[in-house]
């Protein structure tokens, strides 16, 4: 795991639960950096997130000891314990803790590196983290030249960790697990036409899945069954196996499963006609979907 945080020359890291400045160069590194990985976050961080909600293009993580949360397209663990045991189940390079304050001092021995974007100005911060360079397992790995912003000088620098502490890791990681948050493409797949409920229903999830993961958020509770219940199976075929997470091999899959019980035909359904095409599919007759959704 590895941190990613800009930090004033005291090391502070925010003022009044909000970034000390907005650098748009700083911005675009913090994007390209967690482009596709799994971000983890304590709860305030994610209320100070755009509308509150989980970034997109990237499976948010999130630290919360609320009972019974959940949050729309994030996964949300109730305890530290059970959040260091989630990160376990993927690949040590693909994890990014991105704050707050507490998260980044907490989460600190576990990164083996750090992402500090060091601004050399006092934005009078009321948070802060610890200062790598203090610290005498932390080193620079590299840095940048400085580039300047509105008068504030600021580089990036990569720090490393020499002796992180060990995360137990699952003995089957996720993937690149970015395909299934990012924004789709319109699912053009084979349609059977079938009066099987069950053919019918899986269709709809794999489709509601693709569209909209882990819509009705993941709890706690949820992490706690997926550790009971998984075995070894990864972190994400246990989403996909439930039908929280899909991709089109999931509907190719199920065509396999179902193709010998009526004639198929292509269609295209857009993330837009999504709730029509449920709506038509159980109004409509095979005909009439496959000239509608061509």
């Amino acid at each position: 795991m590895k941190l990613i945080v800009a930090v004033d020359e005291r090391w502070g890291i925010g003022k009044n639960r909000d970034l000390l400045i907005s650098i748009p160069d700083d911005m675009m590194y913090y994007r390209q950096t967690t482009r596709g990985k799994v971000v983890v976050m304590g709860y305030t961080t994610l209320l100070s997130l755009p509308n509150s909600k989980p970034q997109p293009g990237r499976l948010n993580l999130v630290l919360a000891d609320i009972e019974g949360l959940k949050v729309p397209g994030a996964v949300v663990c109730g305890s530290m314990e059970q959040l260091i045991r989630l990160i376990g189940c993927f690949d040590e390079d693909d994890v990014f803790d991105i704050g707050g304050g507490s998260m980044y001092r907490q989460l600190l021995p576990y990164c083996k590196g750090a992402h500090i974007t060091k601004m050399a100005f006092d934005g009078e911060a009321d948070t802060f983290i610890p200062n790598l360079d203090d610290l005498p397992e932390w080193s620079v790995k590299s840095t940048t030249e400085e580039k300047e912003f509105d008068g504030i000088r600021y580089a990036f620098v990569e720090y490393q960790n020499a002796s992180p502490a060990e995360i137990e890791m699952r003995d089957r990681l996720s993937s690149d697990m970015s395909r299934y948050f990012k924004k789709k493409e319109p699912l053009r797949f084979s349609l059977i036409d079938s009066d099987d409920s069950v053919y019918r229903d899986e269709l709809l999830k794999i489709m509601r899945a693709y569209y909209h993961p882990l819509s009705d958020g993941f709890g706690a509770e949820d992490v706690e069954r997926f550790f009971r219940k998984a075995g070894e199976s990864s972190f994400e075929d246990y989403l996909r196996e439930q039908r929280l997470i899909a991709w089109t091999e999931d509907l190719d899959n199920l065509y396999e499963k179902y193709r010998f019980t009526g004639r198929s035909a292509s269609v295209t359904v857009m993330k837009e006609s999504l709730s029509e095409f449920e709506e038509d599919l159980g109004t409509l007759t095979f005909d009439q979907i496959t000239a509608k959704y061509l």
